[in-house]
């Protein structure tokens, strides 16, 4: 049964693309992963995150990505992508004859240039990001993944001339109600975003400031999914069932990103982001700060990419009164050196710590595409972490939203003080041109964890993690 929708919707690209006039080019591409993921203390603990369940330490996953492009000419086509999401054998549709429906769509829109000029329209359900230097993979505010984490929006980009180009884009993030409030009582129940960024590139150099203004609904996010991102813990004293006195508040964002290579083969980035949500409700569920990182790689020899790594961001100060002081962020995904601390561009999914990088500052080194034998490649980062936070700040927090793990959690979100030391050591081989064999594995050690902030029963209980992970990477 769990095979019939993939099959429908095989059947029904095939039954597209048989009645596509001659004209129109269908191209497919994908991936699919099959990986086993070993992972002990993957919160310092062997618990989940408020230490109410314990953590099974062996999970086999697996995914499917299959794109399809409808390109009627080079300035009009259509990108169809549907997905198998990450799951782990045994559960949900991985498990014996289940029906349940697997497949869903994670890509959906229409690129085009306007007849006569070169200005692009992208329409639909689409990868939408804030810009980013590469070098940390992705924004820390709104982040794409890779087109996994996708937005219904509407974006142009405009050149101006063969250095300089206009992007703007609107979006919908969220919409609670769709057409109809379920009162007459009219709630603020949609998280609409509006962007800007200016891309300048010169030969040797490149910035791009941007801008974002979110306007946010305070009945637009019923299942808190940007919650910990966006608000501050003082929103939680609310006793109306929403966090917010206004019906909608205004959220914004502004930064810049560098890149120079004109040093060559150094090539160095920069990035510098400040935001501010809801700076006119109340101030206790206010939430603003700033986060700068950098880095510098060298691309002089054959065999490996060396870079070196570092940032620091606002934190917390010793109130909840006033809102918090760390950035507010939508979809971050973010990390230095694909560092395992950090959610970011690792190859397989659910074999990270996780860590939240506001609120911190830190250092790290990797070595990238090591490789002395043909069709291998290796990766070591190191990375090393320290708190902003303010002890007082992260334990007011830690009471007013009901413990540890509902708005901040121990390991992931750090106090002054408090730090950790992540090493992760990966390998990929190449069996053939499409098929990679790829070997994960990190170690991570926590230090000076505050039992005034998560008490006894978390720092007695911390140990280091351990992660193994192994699999099978196709694309085709």
């Amino acid at each position: 049964m769990r095979g019939k929708p993939l099959f429908a919707a095989l059947l029904l690209i095939t039954a597209l693309a048989g009645q596509a006039v001659a004209a129109t080019e269908v191209k497919m591409a994908g991936d699919a992963r099959v990986y086993g993921v070993f992972f002990a203390n993957r919160n310092f603990t062997g618990w989940n995150e408020d230490g109410t369940q314990t953590e099974d330490r062996l999970t086999i996953w697996q995914r499917l990505r299959l794109r399809s492009d409808f390109v009627a000419n080079e300035n009009l086509k259509f990108r169809f992508g549907l997905r198998v999401d990450d799951q782990a054998w045994g559960h949900d549709y991985l498990t014996a004859a289940n029906p349940q429906v697997a497949i869903e769509p994670y890509l959906a829109y229409l690129q085009f240039k306007w007849p006569g000029t070169d200005i692009e329209v992208t329409a639909g359900y689409q990868p939408l990001s804030v810009p980013h230097t590469e070098v940390f993979y992705d924004s820390i505010v709104l982040a794409a993944d890779d087109g996994d984490q996708s937005s219904a929006a509407l974006h142009l980009n405009i050149p101006v001339s063969e250095n300089l180009s206009v992007q703007a884009a609107y979006a919908r993030l969220l919409a609670a109600n769709r057409t109809y409030q379920p009162t007459t009582t009219q709630v603020g129940d949609a998280f609409d975003t509006y962007q800007l960024a200016l891309p300048v590139t010169v030969e040797g150099f490149s910035a791009t400031p941007w801008g974002l203004l979110g306007v946010y609904g305070k009945g637009s996010d019923p299942e808190d999914l940007f919650a910990n991102g966006l608000r501050a813990a003082g929103s939680s004293l609310s006793t109306s069932g929403y966090p917010y006195k206004d019906n909608q508040n205004a959220m914004w964002w502004a930064g810049l990103a560098l890149t120079v290579d004109a040093a060559d083969p150094f090539k160095f980035f920069f990035d510098g982001i400040y935001g501010d949500a809801a700076p006119a409700d109340r101030e206790r569920n206010r939430r603003r700060g700033w986060f700068l990182d950098a880095g510098v790689t060298y691309s002089g020899f054959d065999w490996m990419l060396p870079g070196v790594f570092g940032w620091v961001a606002s934190g917390e100060d010793g109130s909840i009164a006033n809102g918090s002081e760390r950035l507010p962020v939508i979809t971050p995904k973010w990390g230095p050196g694909t560092s395992f601390l950090f959610d970011c561009d690792q190859e397989f999914a659910n074999n990270n710590m996780g860590v939240d990088p506001t609120g911190t500052w830190g250092l790290a080194g990797s070595l990238r595409d090591v490789s002395f034998i043909e069709a291998l490649k290796s990766r070591l980062t190191v990375a090393v972490i320290a708190g902003t936070n303010s002890v007082a700040g992260l334990r007011k927090a830690v009471v007013a939203t009901g413990g540890v793990g509902q708005y901040v959690t121990m390991g992931r979100n750090l106090a002054q003080g408090e730090w950790l030391v992540g090493v992760n050591f990966d390998h990929s081989y190449a069996i053939t041109e499409q098929l990679t064999l790829t070997v994960q594995t990190g170690f991570a050690t926590p230090q000076g964890l505050k039992t005034s902030i998560w008490g006894h029963r978390f720092t007695q209980q911390a140990e280091n993690a351990f992660m193994g992970s192994v699999g099978f990477l196709y694309t085709f």
